[in-house]
């Protein structure tokens, strides 16, 4: 197996002081329209993640916080000190299945967690599984199966419509229409690598949650090669035991939902757990749930509504240094996902670095965005008639609205992908290298969104932030799906036979994106048309309990239920609590006012404090 390498600290230079700013934090005027520049008056949701801002870390606690992105799996479990409690649980799954990245915020996954009794029982089972990337270990304390469903939202449904000839397009986009209700057969090739590369981005994010919930106590032995590509058709007997011991119905089934991760959880000895001081544990879980995409570089792509502080340029750049230890935690990733020898990870995963400040990289982002906005006109220009009328004209401004998912900005931009004939000459299956290249991606993000944490002067947000999209390559894929365009990276690899996956932006600046832009995934009154809400607990983890599955902090319910199910239940009590909420890293106006609601409301210590498993 290759090592991983240790990711090193590299600060950010801030930009001089007269350049230092921070987004405006105030609420709407009565006479004026809000925006997504003003703060919301009141937050009502069950999401443990609320409006939060970065907490700053000093360079001394960064070097421990680097040791989370290199983490070795576990060798052994031991006998706990004591039994995982609903509140250690409820910050787990916060930080996993509840927050991972998923574009546009699409419920696309949902966990089980089964008990002590149920994990010696699953603990079999793994060990009949071909493609292991570890071996399987007694003794965990509890098991998370992780089931996941194509990926279908407003723009999944806005495909169906599009490549179609005019005179036969009711048939044709019938046909596509029942093909991915029934067949769950993609429009393009990349929205169904959408969907490993998310449970790539959230096996990497299970690794980490569970030392962090733990104050490092316990670790994750994450099992994610049984259930991807071929290997999943080998092991198909023994999934469906597990589909069957995870309570997985036959109506989720024909819903699209499959087993995609098991994840073993239980206390590891001394020797094993990060070298990461019980209290800075609280921070780094806070600072978690504050990252977020950042889209707006100041002084470059803001809209001439923005206020001040995002028109103006700042003098600041992505280190080198930085974007040699963002590629060191890619590649830790892809190793540790695929056990790929490292030098040859380096060939496998392809990089265009788009350096934006240099001529030739603004030539290059020139050419990316004009591919990109032509693919937008194709797609305007082709959807039928008949279908766009039908939707009051609604495909048509979907599909002009997707121009936002594409604006490319950033000191420094990177497309990253795979050659699939290269992936199959190395002895990989297609689907666990499209998911380790999720995972590369999103930890590759992680250094510069925690490196932009350190030493955050007075009155600035963060020092560097990212943005990681689909949205970009999928647009490049109906190019080449439809409209006869090249993939992204065959200027980059003329030799080679691409496959374009994520585009991730790395920016150095000080201002955070408006508020606003949180608000569409934490208000159903102004959730954005392409997105989904934040879910709460209770609506994507389930506990087993005997034969039932019972939510995840729903109290009252004793009928148990589908995880995926709303909280629409007169009488019962759903959690509101705020994970990490100790920090108290919550966004409040530039004069001190909270948002009311935004804080939470605590579960019940009694409630907090007992075991989940009894």
């Amino acid at each position: 197996m290759s090592e991983q390498k240790r990711v090193n600290v590299v600060p950010i230079e801030p930009p001089p002081e007269d350049q230092r700013a921070a987004r405006p934090l105030r609420f709407a005027d009565e006479s004026e329209k809000k925006t997504r520049y003003h703060m919301p008056r009141a937050l009502e949701s069950s999401s443990p993640v609320g409006y939060r801002e970065r907490v700053c870390f000093s360079q001394e606690e960064a070097d421990q916080v680097v040791e989370l992105l290199s983490l070795a799996r576990p060798t052994q479990f031991i006998e706990p000190e004591a039994p995982v409690t609903d509140g250690e649980m409820f910050e787990e799954t916060a930080l996993g299945v509840v927050t991972s990245r998923q574009s546009t915020n699409y419920r696309g996954h949902k966990q089980i967690t089964l008990g002590p009794e149920d994990s010696r029982k699953m603990n079999v089972l793994l060990h009949r599984l071909r493609g292991c990337e570890a071996a399987p270990l007694d003794g965990a304390e509890y098991t998370h199966v992780v089931l996941s469903r194509p990926y279908r939202t407003a723009f999944t449904l806005l495909l169906t419509f599009v490549g179609h000839l005019p005179f036969i397009s009711p048939l044709t986009v019938l046909k596509r229409a029942l093909d991915k209700r029934f067949k769950h057969i993609d429009d393009i090739p990349t929205i169904g690598y959408l969907q490993q590369l998310h449970i790539g981005i959230l096996a990497d994010a299970m690794e980490r949650a569970a030392p962090i919930a733990s104050a490092g106590k316990r670790k994750a032995q994450v099992f994610s090669a049984p259930f991807a590509g071929d290997n999943a058709g080998q092991n198909t007997r023994v999934i469906r035991q597990i589909e069957k011991l995870a309570g997985l119905t036959m109506a989720d089934r024909a819903k699209g939902w499959r087993v995609a991760l098991v994840g073993q959880v239980g206390t590891v000895p001394d020797e094993e757990r990060p070298s990461i001081a019980p209290d800075l544990y609280r921070k780094i879980g806070a600072n978690m749930l504050a990252f977020r995409s950042e889209r707006i570089q100041p002084g470059v792509n803001a809209e001439e509504s923005a206020p001040e502080a995002y028109q103006q340029r700042q003098e600041m750049d992505v280190p080198d240094e930085l974007t040699v230890m963002a590629g060191r935690a890619a590649y830790n990733a892809f190793v540790h996902w695929t056990d790929c020898d490292r030098e040859h990870s380096k060939d496998l995963l392809l990089l265009e670095r788009i350096d934006v400040l240099t001529p030739n990289g603004k030539r290059r982002l020139r050419e990316v965005r004009d591919a990109l906005g032509q693919v937008t006109e194709e797609v305007i220009d082709g959807i039928p008639t008949w279908a766009d009328l039908l939707t009051g004209k609604a495909l048509s401004r979907n599909a002009a609205r997707g121009r936002k998912a594409f604006a490319l900005a950033g000191q420094r931009i990177y497309v990253g992908g795979l050659d699939r004939s290269e992936v199959a000459a190395a002895g990989l299956d297609w689907n666990v290298a499209v998911r380790a290249t999720g995972a590369a991606a999103a930890r590759s993000a992680l250094v510069a969104e925690l490196m932009g944490c350190i030493d955050i002067p007075e009155g600035c947000d963060l020092l560097a932030g990212i943005c990681l999209m689909a949205g970009p390559v999928n647009q490049n894929d109906i190019g080449k799906e439809f409209f006869g365009h090249d993939d992204l990276l065959c200027g980059e690899f003329p030799d080679r036979d691409p496959t374009s996956l994520l585009v991730w932006t790395l920016k150095a600046k000080t201002v955070a994106d408006p508020i606003g832009n949180e608000e569409q995934l934490l208000n159903a009154n102004r959730k954005g048309a392409l997105v989904d809400l934040r879910p709460g607990p209770h609506e994507v983890v389930a506990i087993k309990r005997g034969d039932r599955l019972v939510p995840f902090r729903k109290r009252g319910d004793q009928a148990g239920g589908d995880p995926s199910g709303g909280d629409q239940f007169g009488g019962n009590k759903i959690s509101r609590e705020r994970a990490f909420h100790d920090v108290d890293n919550f966004v409040a106006s530039d004069d001190g006012q909270p948002i009311e609601g935004n804080r939470g409301e605590p579960w019940p210590s009694e409630w907090a404090s007992q075991p989940v498993f009894e």
